[in-house]
């Protein structure tokens, strides 16, 4: 496909600049709906001209529908949009940047959405989309699912459509729940990802950073027994990544242990685990969760991150994940070559 894809773009590159530009903006409204034009103009860059001429052969054509609140893809608009998806994705050079990082980081398969998320919320939301999409297809309805907290996690479960019947049997919290906005926590997460999919979910309402007297005694209540054996029978886990001293801040750490993250070389934080670039795990902290160890012996993990931030925190996860199906943006893509002098 890569070869005919460049002879098309030799034979007719006026043709392949337009494709392109109206399947950006078709991948925009889908992203962003319901959106007005504005919102198109500022998220994709193009001119107003340019956006409201192209909007107006999309609605012709029956690939997005105009209201009062905005426009809305239409079915044939999304038929279009997820047909059309691996040729865009050659034409636009992302699958060759797929394989190269598949190639860097030695995981099994690693996704890139368009854009930079630092930047925008467009490569955010598109993240959560593909997140969602490999989660769809690795689904049964006998799978227990286990999903952090975070932004990212957030964006993947608000991609997930509301099912008709049972897709998984039972979702639950990667971890204890922490920080301070609810709709970002774990519990919140699972209890959402579970109403979408039709399953039942189990919480687990407690802080990090317990006394170890206290986070045993809590180890044997029995509803947080009977949720922390679920967690161990989890074939999925949705894992988002961040950066260690970030992360140690939102984790309200107290000093002593961030100087000596600082001074081990930590860069990455992933369900309460903190990692040196190497992946090495250097510090846990005291919380109810998934084991680490425990995690490799999942089906599917799936990490979604992205922005330019986020480069070394993957690279340093990734070796520990091998097995791991990656999810970013090309702000992180693109460090994550310059990182490894690519």
């Amino acid at each position: 496909m890569e070869r005919r894809l460049e002879l098309v773009k030799k034979i007719a590159p006026d043709l392949t600049e337009e494709m392109v530009k109206r399947y950006r903006i078709l991948k925009a409204v889908r992203l962003l709906q319901p959106c007005g034009r504005r919102m198109l103009v500022l998220s994709l860059g193009m001119t107003e001209r340019t956006v409201r001429s192209e909007i107006e052969r999309l609605n012709a054509q029956k690939l997005i529908h105009i209201s009062k609140i905005g426009m809305n893809l239409t079915a044939d608009g999304m038929e279009v949009l997820e047909g059309l998806e691996d040729i865009f994705a050659e034409l636009m050079g992302l699958s060759v940047l797929e394989r190269r990082l598949e190639k860097l980081l030695g995981v099994e398969k690693v996704l890139v959405a368009q854009g930079n998320s630092d930047e925008n919320e467009r490569a955010k939301k598109e993240m959560g989309q593909l997140a969602a999409r490999v989660l769809s297809e690795r689904i049964s309805k006998e799978m227990c699912i286990a999903i952090a907290g975070g932004t990212a996690m957030a964006e993947l479960v608000e991609a997930i459509p509301d099912m008709s019947v049972p897709m998984a049997k039972m979702v639950v919290p990667a971890r204890g729940s922490i920080g301070r906005r609810l709709e970002l926590q774990a519990d919140t997460l699972a209890a959402r990802l579970a109403e979408k999919l039709q399953a039942e979910y189990r919480l687990l309402h407690l802080p990090d950073n317990l006394s170890p007297y206290v986070l045993e005694e809590m180890k044997k209540e029995p509803d947080v027994a009977e949720t922390m054996a679920e967690m161990n029978r989890a074939q999925i886990l949705l894992l988002g990544v961040g950066n260690a001293a970030e992360m140690a801040e939102k984790r309200r750490l107290d000093d002593g242990i961030r100087k000596q993250l600082q001074k081990d070389g930590a860069v990455a934080e992933a369900c309460g685990y903190y990692f040196d670039g190497k992946g090495k795990v250097i510090y846990e902290t005291r919380s109810i969760g998934i084991d680490w160890k425990e995690m490799q012996k999942m089906k599917h993990i799936i990490i979604v991150a992205g922005g330019q931030k986020k480069a070394e925190s993957l690279l340093a996860v990734s070796h520990s994940i091998p097995k791991g199906i990656f999810v970013t943006d090309e702000g992180a893509a693109f460090k994550l070559l310059r990182l490894a002098g690519k």
